[in-house]
């Protein structure tokens, strides 16, 4: 009598681990495609929101200090220092601080780890969304017209502009002649609060910005989600030499900055909002530098 063939207990045991073994490769091959594909994704995030972050800031830096139709660093009537009383009917609402957008003669100003209008000056209106700035990120303000020639408007801080000079107006009324040219003042506040809009604990890039309405006030609005951190230099050029070329990078605080100002170099920490077990704090991070090209007569007190 013939016994019926078949596999043993052994080879039964052996099939099934040669299976689990094929079944655990091929999810340790599907993780790592995972892993990468969020990596992958991760980055082209982070790519995104610093662009998104140097769009915005690198030709705002470029216009500091442009005037419409009068010369850069010229005279600007109504304007003053940042700190003083503002002229009457030029007054702007809210808290953040006198003359915060009309001191004209600093187009462009960089507080040093700082939440600062001026040294030793804070900035009155709090950080949104919830009152907290990152302590170590610098803080940057640009004053500037509009590159577009607008109508007067009454409620907004506008520069009436001509060849020789320039006037700060809210009323709309013209005072500089039928040549003159009318631009919306553009001053703008750049920060980095701790955390974004609808999500607490999340960095975002924001920007405090100069607006109409019954009457010139600032308000807030986030740029970009994500931007953790955001730095500065000043590139001098030593005026004793014949040349324009940058000659070293200096922090901005005051007592070094002894040269020309010609350009900003800026650096920006992006974090990717896809969770990465395998970086640190689950977190992936990117900092990215630039250097951008100072015009219009910036300096620096």
């Amino acid at each position: 009598m013939n016994r019926a063939a078949g596999l043993t207990f052994v080879e039964v045991l052996v099939a099934m681990l040669l299976v689990l073994a094929v079944i655990a490769g091929s999810l340790a091959f599907v993780a790592r495609g995972r892993a990468a594909q969020r990596g992958g994704e991760s980055l082209a995030r982070l790519e995104e929101s610093l662009d998104a972050a140097f769009v915005m800031l690198v030709e705002e830096i470029r216009m500091a200090g442009y005037l419409g139709l009068a010369p850069p660093s010229g005279r600007v009537d109504g304007a003053s220092e940042v700190g003083t009383a503002e002229r009457p009917g030029l007054e702007v609402a809210g808290a953040c601080g006198a003359s915060l957008a009309h001191d004209l003669s600093m187009p462009l100003v960089v507080a040093d780890g700082a939440y600062e209008a001026a040294p030793g000056l804070p900035i009155g209106c709090r950080a949104s969304p919830a009152g907290r700035r990152v302590a170590s990120s610098d803080t940057l303000i640009l004053r500037h017209a509009g590159t577009d020639a607008s109508a007067p408007m009454p409620g907004r801080l506008q520069l009436e502009t001509n060849l020789r000079m320039a006037a700060l107006a809210a009323d709309g009324l013209a005072r500089l002649g039928p040549d003159a040219r009318w631009h919306d003042l553009e001053v703008g506040i750049y920060y980095i609060s701790a955390d974004s809009t609808g999500r607490d604990d999340w960095p975002s890039l924001r920007r405090k910005r100069l607006v109409g309405g019954t009457r010139p006030a600032f308000q807030d609005e986030e740029l970009v989600s994500g931007i953790a951190d955001l730095q500065f230099e000043i590139g001098l050029d030593d005026p004793a030499d014949p040349d324009a070329a940058i000659d070293r990078w200096a922090r901005p605080v005051g007592p070094q900055l002894d040269g020309i100002p010609r350009a900003l170099r800026v650096e920006i920490e992006a974090w990717s909002d896809i969770v990465e077990p395998s970086q640190p704090g689950g977190v992936r991070r990117k900092r990215v530098s630039r250097v951008i090209q100072l015009r219009n007569g910036v300096e620096f007190r």
